[in-house]
């Protein structure tokens, strides 16, 4: 009984979709023959671009390689000291203000996300060990006093 029931049921729905596809199709051909008829040519004009036309550009054209972080190693980290790209790698949700520490050492420090891969985890800890490195050569370890944190991989 249940079933002849469900059957009847999934007739109905078949029919009117049916239905509801053929009133469409007619709706569709009245203003099509409609059209015909007043000799009109109609031509749909989308512009997507016209919000983006509204859009002022900013001063910065192009991006410089120092927007970018490069993670430092043996063969880069003179070059990144000269262009004073070399940065410390913080994973996790610190919102410390390191300013002070950039500008006296010259080392940024820069958060990145809390999901830290096995690849991620070993390129950020060298560069971070080799960061610390430079330091202790050149300011022993009083950097560590005014950085106020153990950078990833040095614990």
């Amino acid at each position: 009984m249940n079933s002849i029931k469900l059957n009847l049921a999934v007739a109905m729905l078949f029919l009117l979709s049916c239905s509801t596809k053929t009133k469409n199709n007619d709706i569709q051909a009245d203003l099509t023959s409609t059209l015909a008829q007043t000799n009109q040519n109609i031509t749909v004009k989308t512009d997507y671009n016209k919000g983006l036309k509204k859009l002022k550009p900013s001063h910065q054209t192009e991006m410089n390689k120092v927007d970018f972080l490069t993670y430092a190693d043996e063969d880069n980290l003179e070059l990144l000291l000269e262009e004073k790209r070399v940065t410390f790698v913080v994973f996790g949700m610190v919102s410390m203000d390191y300013s002070d520490f950039e500008k006296k050492f010259g080392i940024k420090v820069k958060t990145e996300n809390c999901v830290i891969s096995t690849g991620i985890s070993k390129i950020a800890s060298l560069n971070n060990q080799l960061i610390a490195h430079y330091l202790n050569e050149k300011y022993t370890t009083a950097w560590k006093d005014d950085l106020k944190m153990i950078p990833f991989g040095l614990n």
